[in-house]
């Protein structure tokens, strides 16, 4: 098991391919895809999580995270209740070390407790593991890359690559997800008002549907909307296909359109 503080970078290295699309991609719906194929299709990474931690009592809130035997979502809700405080990132993300990037690789076999290196080592065949992580007034975000028994692991040189990428990453994801986040806040004080008027306007409409639409008409993203309602983001997808399927139309414009000619939207308005 190797800690390691990661130092400023002053001389150059290769920027990996489709890189300024996920940073063009930041604030978007687009970014979940372009990050998903720099991790997984570039570098052939097994699984890997994006969480933050909002201190050292605080349970860490995963963000991202896919791995290619779609279970990652299981894995993920038994890390954020209870197995999270195993993680050896943790044992050097504290109080009693300064702010600043840093990195952990540990091999499967360096986890000591056994429930846990069954659970998300043995269980899926992962090999190694390397979190990338910043810590900065408390606060830390994180990336953790798995590499699988099969695949042999990580490569030196892939550790390299993965650490620099990482290191570069980590600032680009928490801009994104801090945009999601105030974007998402600055909707949520009418979420509920609008989710009546699409309620009232739409009685043919889901629950669920009702609130993705709601939220999809104030502008929220996709990936907005899931970490609002905690929902996958396929399946924000999922009810809002379905809403247009019920009303017989195909883009929100067409929604939007359809809400502002209804009385339920007049009634909000004047209220």
């Amino acid at each position: 098991m190797i800690y390691s503080r990661i130092e400023d970078c002053h001389g150059s290295f290769t920027v990996v391919k489709g890189f300024s699309e996920a940073i063009a991609a930041v604030g978007t719906d687009r970014f979940t895809g372009c990050f998903k194929a720099l991790v997984q299709e570039t570098f052939q990474v097994a699984e890997f999580l994006v969480f933050h931690r909002l201190g050292d009592k605080s349970p860490p809130m995963v963000l991202l995270g896919e791995s290619r035997d779609g279970k990652s979502a299981e894995r993920v809700k038994s890390y954020c209740s209870n197995f999270y405080r195993l993680d050896p990132i943790f044992n050097v993300l504290n109080d009693s070390n300064p702010d600043g990037d840093y990195s952990l690789h540990l091999q499967a076999d360096e986890i000591n407790n056994s429930a846990y290196r069954l659970a998300f080592y043995s269980v899926p065949g992962i090999r190694e593991q390397l979190t990338i992580a910043n810590k900065s007034d408390g606060a830390v975000i994180a990336i953790s890359l798995f590499a699988r028994e099969q695949d042999g692991g990580f490569s030196a040189e892939q550790m390299a690559e993965l650490k620099q990428f990482g290191n570069l990453l980590l600032p680009i994801l928490s801009l994104h997800f801090r945009l999601i986040g105030n974007a998402e806040r600055q909707k949520r004080v009418s979420a509920k008002d609008m989710e009546e008027c699409v309620s009232w306007a739409f009685p043919e409409l889901t629950k669920r549907e009702v609130a993705v639409c709601a939220r999809s008409i104030l502008g929220v993203t996709a990936e907005g909307i899931a970490l609002d309602l905690g929902i996958a983001q396929t399946s924000v997808l999922t009810y809002r296909r379905r809403a247009y399927a019920r009303l017989n139309i195909n883009s929100i414009n067409q929604l939007s359109t359809m809400l502002i000619q209804s009385s339920a939207a007049r009634q909000l308005a004047a209220a």
